[in-house]
């Protein structure tokens, strides 16, 4: 019970229930209704060949040790190689960290990029630019990536098309698109016996024919001023606000998607029956159901002290659940049609501290795809001997975002306007990574 009340925070002081005083949709009040209301306006395209149609991007928040992950530096002298050693993978001259060796027999699916860098090493500030592929704009508030896509994609079903869980991801959120694109969070710990999703189910002591009722009773209201209200955009965005909350609550596939109940005792099992197994689980069923954007937030990587104690438990429990996602979309044939990302805001400093642990380090970390028509088996990119610096192909938080818009079929140098008239690509000067999609 401890870990389903725990809310993680980094050294900061930077705390995820921050974020959500700062815009996530539960805190503004706002319920399912309120989000296809706002919604009700926005707009698709699709441009480009999409390889992909989903996301569940992972958040390690609090800036995961690529030194301990995977790009470890065994010829490092010892204040920097750490305690971990190096374990092969199924993909021949790919060694990654022997804490990881589930995802060590999934390698063949994965693409590690070990040349990401960025100059913030900051959490909040390293957070906005990995969320956004923009680095903090003082009094603008740019788009997370759920948000745009939410905009730009086609919704495919009756669920909300942008999905936080158990909590949304800082700075993932509507920006100056507004709140209507926040991503909808189910509200509690999935891996609770008592998880329930919010709006799901009529108000207490109402049943659905009470419902269909009063919206039977709303059409014939709608009817009668119908021809006093044409051409009123307001209006027009009410009926579909109401139509699309009527139709999700309705929707008995829709329900079912977090329905975890449903699943068989093994395959939650195999997910493991913590926040994060379950969390993941419940990604890969909205995405199955059609939902185009899942995040999974999985914080408490800030070691700055004992880190060669505290991390083998939380780097076991990600391999676990890590390769159980990946294995489970590949089997029901999904992978190849859901990009998964896991990754933090940065690393963590080469040089172990005075207190056993390390560091923020932005200049150089490393991050994970897989699905979604990347090409798996690969490390793109690499650090110098000591994991200080990008040795060869530098990658942006630029070029990551322009990578996601691509896999989706979305034009990465397609604009987007914020009420106040500014215009930004989105993704300013960045290019999709050379051999990651196929």
């Amino acid at each position: 019970m401890a870990e389903n009340r725990r809310i993680h925070t980094d050294c900061e002081g930077f705390y995820r229930r921050d974020f959500l005083k700062a815009g996530a949709l539960g805190l503004f009040g706002l319920s399912l209704t309120d989000l296809f209301r706002l919604k009700a306006q926005a707009g698709t395209t699709s441009q480009v060949k999409e390889t992909a149609t989903s996301v569940i991007l992972v958040w390690l928040g609090g800036g995961p040790s690529h030194l301990d992950m995977w790009d470890l530096k065994p010829d490092a002298p010892e204040e920097i190689r750490g305690l971990f050693k190096p374990i092969p993978t199924n993909v021949t001259g790919i060694q990654i960290s022997e804490h990881l060796p589930r995802l060590a027999q999934q390698t063949d699916k994965l693409c590690i990029i070990r040349s990401m860098t960025s100059p913030e090493a900051a959490h909040e500030r390293g957070t906005h630019y990995m969320m956004t592929g923009y680095q903090p704009l003082p009094g603008f508030a740019v788009p997370g990536y759920g948000a745009v896509i939410s905009k730009l994609k086609e919704q495919r079903s009756a669920l909300p098309p942008y999905i936080a869980v158990p909590a949304p991801v800082a700075y993932g959120g509507g920006g100056f698109l507004g709140a209507s694109l926040a991503p909808f969070s189910p509200g509690g710990n999935p891996a609770s016996k008592n998880f329930k999703v919010r709006d799901l189910e009529p108000p207490k002591g109402v049943s659905f024919e009470r419902v269909e009722r009063r919206r039977s009773l709303r059409e014939a209201v709608d009817s009668a001023f119908k021809k006093y209200e044409e051409g009123n955009p307001a209006a027009e965005a009410v009926d579909k606000f109401y139509t699309s909350a009527y139709n999700l609550m309705s929707s008995t596939d829709a329900r079912a998607a977090f329905d975890l109940s449903n699943e068989p005792g093994k395959t939650r099992d195999a997910y493991q029956r913590n926040t994060f197994g379950q969390s993941c689980l419940l990604a890969r069923r909205l995405v199955e159901a059609g939902v185009n954007f899942v995040t999974v937030s999985n914080g408490g990587w800030d070691n700055h002290n004992n880190i060669f104690s505290s991390l083998p438990g939380k780097l076991n429990a990600f391999d676990r659940t890590m390769a159980t996602l990946i294995e489970d979309l590949s089997e029901r044939g999904l992978l190849e049609t859901t990009l998964v990302v896991a990754m933090g805001e940065f690393g963590r400093t080469p040089v172990i501290n005075r207190n056993a642990g390390r560091d923020h380090h932005s200049r150089v970390f490393s991050i994970v795809l897989a699905g979604g028509g990347v090409q798996g088996g690969q490390v793109i990119g690499a650090s110098d001997p000591l994991g200080t610096e990008p040795a060869e192909t530098p990658v942006r938080p630029e070029d990551l975002s322009a990578t996601l818009y691509q896999s989706l079929g979305i034009d990465y140098n397609e604009h987007l306007e914020s009420p106040d008239g500014v215009r930004i690509v989105l993704s300013r000067g960045g290019r999709p990574i050379r051999g990651v999609l196929a």
